[in-house]
């Protein structure tokens, strides 16, 4: 890949980030306060860096940008950079330490946790043409170390080993899909619309939920697969597969486990992916599911009850009438005649 554009970038803070690259592509930025803006120019692609600085060496680098030309860059050497946490919301991009051989792809729903030394530093490329959203949480560790000093006795050793390196000499490097709930977290940060103190402190309080969030993701990442319980990004597909091969076979559902098994999951990754999209467990969407297929075939045929009792998957006609009757507030008999009424006592 031939790059065409080639960029030493700062990042010792966050606004160091939009500085660095404004001066670099001789253009201004905006300086909200806590927020930096630079709008790319024109000749090098469309789209924009922002930069977010909060307390203790804590913040947020967000890059969304369509490039004219392949782009390359690397972190300043010889600096303590922060620890990252990086988060891919667009396109395929490419990442190494410069110690390393090869780039690794980072692809949608991805999150690298990075960590370099002063000379094995950061080095991106960023091809041409594609949607490039990167959501970085930024931490100064020499400066985060009084928002954590109490807690690391705690933490998972490798997590402690990491956030104790103050200096930035153990390179560290983790690649894996993030949480579909993360990637909402995400979308509210970058859509929040309050300003001034108001969105200061949401978009911090928002920022430490994401990070707590991988935190714990990170940990249930060290299980075995069928122990996770944490609903992936990438597993979206999976889930609303799984919605749709349960109204398409309402007569004969598997039971959850087999469900899971079916679609590659854990049950417990299963039931949190349902609750994230459908804001139910698999249980209460087979029952919803069932409801509005029993009230669609009362309308729209002339099934008796029994009938549509089999054809919706369950064994009791009477057991029916109860679960019509607690969502509906009438029994199917007396749904389906007010129907007719309605229709002028025809189906």
């Amino acid at each position: 890949m031939g790059m065409k554009k080639k960029l030493s970038v700062t990042d010792t803070s966050p606004h160091s980030v939009v500085v660095s690259m404004a001066n670099a592509l001789e253009v201004d930025y905006r300086d909200n306060k806590y927020e930096y803006v630079l709008e790319l120019p024109k000749a090098f692609g469309e789209g924009f860096v922002k930069s977010y600085a909060f307390n203790d060496g804590f913040g947020v680098v967000h890059t969304n940008y369509k490039l004219a030309k392949d782009f390359y860059f690397q972190l300043e050497k010889g600096a303590v950079h922060p620890l990252k946490l990086i988060f891919n919301a667009g396109d395929i991009y490419n990442h190494k330490l410069e110690n390393s051989s090869a780039y690794t792809d980072i692809n949608f729903s991805e999150v690298i946790i990075v960590s370099s030394t002063r000379e094995n530093n950061h080095h991106f490329m960023i091809p041409a043409g594609v949607s490039c959203d990167l959501f970085s949480i930024e931490v100064n560790r020499k400066r985060f170390e009084n928002r954590i000093m109490d807690f690391t006795e705690d933490m998972d050793i490798e997590l402690a080993s990491l956030f104790r390196d103050l200096n930035g000499v153990i390179p560290f490097s983790y690649k894996g899909p993030y949480s579909y709930d993360i990637g909402v977290m995400i979308e509210e940060f970058k859509n929040c619309r309050l300003a001034g103190m108001n969105g200061y402190l949401y978009l911090e309080a928002k920022a430490y939920e994401i990070f707590t969030s991988f935190l714990e993701q990170y940990l249930d990442d060290t299980k075995k697969p069928d122990k996770r319980s944490i609903f992936r990004q990438n597993q979206t597909r999976f889930i609303k597969q799984t919605g749709m091969f349960i109204r398409e076979n309402l007569e004969s559902i598997p039971t959850v486990q087999g469900l899971a098994q079916k679609f590659g999951l854990s049950s417990n990754i299963l039931q949190n992916g349902f609750r994230s999209i459908y804001g139910m467990s698999v249980n209460e969407f087979i029952q919803n599911e069932r409801l509005l297929m029993i009230k669609k075939l009362l309308t729209e045929s002339d099934y008796s009850i029994s009938e549509i009792t089999y054809m919706v998957g369950l064994n009791s006609k009477s057991y029916l009438s109860k679960i019509f009757f607690e969502r509906f507030s009438m029994t199917p008999s007396d749904f389906r005649a007010n129907v007719k009424k309605k229709d002028g006592g025809t189906l």
